[in-house]
């Protein structure tokens, strides 16, 4: 069974294909389909860049290092 993880997540909705994502980080795309997959996760040197850039958030990236996302009041 697959996780789907906020970085795949992402692509599928950005219509952005692997080597789009791949090109925008400066990266193998080999290494996009392994942070899709969180397999290993998304690097703590990365989070910045990446969240900036995608409108991730760190802790949807890196739960397991920032948490989980707090809620907001409304």
């Amino acid at each position: 069974m697959s996780t789907e993880t906020a970085f795949s997540t992402f692509r599928k909705n950005s219509g952005l294909t692997l080597d789009a994502v791949a090109d925008m980080f400066k990266v193998d795309r080999t290494t996009i389909l392994r942070w899709e997959k969180g397999e290993p996760p998304v690097p703590i040197k990365r989070v910045a860049e990446i969240a900036a850039a995608t409108g991730i958030s760190r802790h949807d990236l890196r739960p397991d290092v920032f948490g989980q996302q707090p809620e907001t009041a409304e």
